[in-house]
């Protein structure tokens, strides 16, 4: 097959780009980014395969089977509206480009952040109260995407990811702090006793339920986790075990642990889409584990 990556040298586009072609199939992509700056990595045949996201041409759609659309702006550094407006725009205007060309299926990279509150495991008929500005843009998003499959001219799978595991993910939060500190071999702290918990998804499976979702011949919204939440406290234990600092832990109960929790009910992926998570955290870790010391980035 043929897939359009829109934003394809982000976490999700590199990772995906690459796993795609580990399966046999073809990759065009593009990106905010110019080619020079990082697509030439990914992208060694320009002319072909890569285009920025502001100037598509025609030819660029022609025999695209899917248009796979992760671009958008990330919920850091204080996304505000016009990050926003810019994630609806993407997604309107390459939805609109794929109904153009005629390519069959859309699959969108939607997020957990269309939720928030306690009536978990949240299912994707529950209400949508999303937890932030972010949130709001994702479900925004999928609302347009679910009109234009309504009308018959293209098949819209939203995907809502859990929180993302994975080699390329942005330093700076708990699991790359977790991971840093295995390495160093320094003691984890971890705030009261670690039991909050939320979803999690290893980029591997995030992949594999991007390609099964491309074979969905109907538009919906699916939930893609693990098949069960982790504590902090498992999280951190996990990544222990893969690093060699096991046992290396401690809790401190002098500062107040978040309480937000957060799970998905990942059933309606599993039955309409075939997709069950093989990652667990703990192989999670240890493949990420793996992964840093045949690249030679563990130290």
């Amino acid at each position: 097959m043929i897939f359009l990556v829109v934003g394809s040298c982000g976490f999700i586009g590199t990772e995906f780009t690459q796993y795609a072609r580990s399966k046999g199939h073809t990759v065009k992509g593009c990106d905010i980014l110019k080619w020079e700056e990082k697509a030439k990595e990914l992208f060694p045949v320009k002319s072909d395969y890569w285009c920025t996201l502001e100037n598509p041409e025609d030819s660029f759609f022609e025999n695209v089977d899917s248009i796979v659309i992760l671009a958008g702006k990330r919920p850091y550094n204080g996304f505000c509206a016009e990050d926003y407006q810019f994630n609806i725009r993407t997604a309107n205007e390459y939805l609109s480009l794929a109904i153009e060309h005629k390519i069959p299926n859309a699959v969108f990279a939607s997020s957990k952040a269309v939720y928030s509150g306690d009536n978990q495991p949240w299912k994707e008929d529950s209400l949508n109260r999303p937890s932030s500005l972010y949130g709001a843009s994702k479900s925004a998003a999928e609302q347009l995407g679910l009109y234009y499959g309504s009308t018959g001219s293209i098949t819209f799978v939203a995907l809502r990811f859990a929180q993302v595991i994975g080699m390329g993910e942005r330093k700076g939060y708990l699991i790359n702090t977790l991971i840093d500190n295995a390495i160093e071999k320094k003691q984890q702290v971890l705030f009261g006793d670690g039991s909050q918990y939320r979803h999690y998804i290893y980029i591997k499976d995030l992949c594999e339920s991007i390609l099964l979702a491309e074979n969905c011949r109907h538009s919906g919204i699916y939930n893609i986790g693990m098949k069960t939440g982790t504590t902090n406290l498992e999280l951190a234990e996990a990544v222990n075990i893969a690093f060699g600092n096991e046992g290396n832990l401690t809790h401190d109960y002098s500062k107040p642990m978040a309480s937000n929790n957060d799970v998905m009910d990942t059933g309606k992926a599993s039955d309409e889409l075939g997709f069950n998570a093989q990652f667990d955290v703990y192989s999670a870790m240890k493949d990420i584990a793996l992964g840093m010391r045949t690249n030679g980035t563990e130290s």
